[in-house]
């Protein structure tokens, strides 16, 4: 897992892939690949990790927006702990990110966010 003050989100723009990687994991700005958020910025520095998280929500709607696969953004910024940790906090992120990372759309009725992950995802293969 990686820590929201040291995610940076990558997106490239000619393929429309998403990655969120620790802060000085890729540095590579050639081929359509640039960052639009996270910890290279000192706005991102300053921020809580509730204003990070939001600013996340925000690109993914934007990205999405722009052609990127929801999907895809999603399996990507759930490697941010406490991107991921909004499955638990809410009932449409739970079923967002179920669907994302396990294929199916779960909510928590008799298990935590973390169980469901751990049961479908251990289903899926």
């Amino acid at each position: 897992m990686i820590e929201a003050a040291e995610a940076v989100v990558w997106t490239n723009s000619e393929t429309h892939e998403v990655r969120v990687l620790p802060r000085g994991s890729m540095t590579d700005r050639h081929h359509g690949w640039g960052d639009p958020i996270g910890a290279s910025y000192l706005q991102w520095k300053e921020m809580s990790d509730e204003q990070r998280t939001t600013l996340m929500l925000e690109t993914a709607i934007d990205l999405a927006m722009q052609g990127f696969d929801l999907t895809k953004i999603l399996e990507e910024f759930a490697k941010v702990s406490e991107f991921k940790a909004l499955g638990s906090q809410s009932y449409p992120m739970c079923r967002a990110l179920t669907k994302a990372l396990v294929g199916k759309t779960l909510e928590p009725n008799t298990m935590t966010f973390d169980e469901l992950l751990e049961q479908y995802g251990r289903d899926r293969g």
